[in-house]
């Protein structure tokens, strides 16, 4: 008596329009991921961008007080020069002096009190703009937002205590972050006078939408 062997199971190979409906999807949950760790990204970066600007905000503050007046930089001016001078006035490396009537930004040594843990920002090098490793004693040094882009600040520029013919109207200065797009357009003269549009018109500029803005609006 003969038993038959039973026969081995085929296997069935994916069809190409199988393995097309395959990729198709997994690009498209990779996609929805990307966009979604994205979003989060930049709804935590905006969180810490606000958090640092409050905490640079009640500095300047503090300087004001300390040296009667904020800082005299303006990044519309001089970029470069006003991002690493606003580091030195925060951390008690430059005050501001009045002498006969004229207002100067003055380093100072040795280092007074600071207004700022610098420590706790995260510090980027004008010199070496991708390390990580930054020397906070460098002149070269600025608070970075967390794209890595100088929070910006506006103020008067004008040498002479209380002149009239300032640009500046705002009794207050202006701190800027730039956003994920590192991207900013100037709004009816705002960074001169120091007045901020309503936020509807600030934002039309595409580069502003994803911007925030700490000062006074119109």
């Amino acid at each position: 008596m003969h038993t038959s062997k039973p026969h081995p199971k085929t296997k069935r190979a994916f069809t190409l329009i199988e393995l097309l409906i395959v990729i198709a999807i997994l690009g498209l949950l990779m996609g929805v991921t990307t966009q979604m760790l994205s979003s989060a990204s930049q709804t935590q970066g905006k969180a810490r961008a606000k958090a640092d600007m409050a905490v640079i905000a009640t500095a300047l503050e503090a300087f004001s007080q300390q040296y009667g007046g904020y800082p005299r930089l303006n990044e519309a001016k001089d970029p470069e020069t006003a991002a690493t001078q606003l580091f030195r006035c925060l951390t008690g490396r430059m005050v501001l002096r009045v002498k006969d009537n004229k207002i100067s930004m003055t380093p100072v040594d040795p280092v007074r009190k600071p207004f700022i843990d610098a420590l706790k920002f995260n510090l980027r090098d004008k010199k070496d703009i991708t390390s990580n490793s930054v020397d906070p004693s460098k002149d070269t040094v600025f608070l970075a937002d967390p794209w890595d882009e100088p929070y910006q600040y506006y103020y008067d520029t004008s040498s002479v205590a209380g002149a009239l013919e300032t640009e500046w109207k705002s009794p207050s200065f202006i701190l800027l972050t730039k956003g994920a797009d590192k991207k900013a357009k100037e709004v009816r003269g705002m960074y001169s006078t120091g007045i901020i549009p309503p936020n509807d018109v600030y934002t039309e500029p595409e580069e502003n939408i994803d911007n925030y803005i700490f000062g006074r609006t119109e």
